[in-house]
């Protein structure tokens, strides 16, 4: 690894600024790599703890008893489902009509909410693009 390269040898022949930045470079990367291996650690002993059933795992029906109770049911989020107000949609835009290959306009006879019998034409009718 880079970090075997880097002995107090190389580090005594640059500059003593040099010298001071890469210090505590290794300093900063002696620190991290003890707060994720604490957190590797901690992540593993959560796994080891966790029930293993046919439901969360590979493990096949037959493995598990009968009258074993079930897992409780996960607590709600108490998020809303969907994007957030403000959020930008993620849509496709629609192409302009010379560019499609076929268009086949329908246009209703009835209105579906009320019934009432349409006439005329709405010139900002909706489309949908397949």
């Amino acid at each position: 690894m880079l970090l075997e390269l880097i002995t107090d040898e190389v580090i005594a022949r640059q500059t003593p600024e040099a010298q001071g930045i890469i210090r505590a470079l290794l300093a900063d990367l002696d620190a991290r790599d003890q707060r994720w291996t604490a957190r590797v650690e901690t992540l593993t002993a959560r796994v080891a703890v966790l029930k293993r059933t046919p439901q969360n795992s590979s493990l096949p029906p037959s493995t598990q008893h009968p009258h074993d109770k079930p897992l409780p049911p996960k607590p709600k989020s108490g998020r809303q489902r969907g994007g957030w107000p403000g959020h930008p949609k993620h849509e496709r835009t629609l192409l302009p009509p010379a560019e499609c290959d076929e268009i086949i306009p329908l246009m209703p006879t009835n209105c579906r909410r009320c019934g009432v019998l349409l006439k005329g034409t709405d010139p900002e009718a909706g489309r949908h693009q397949v």
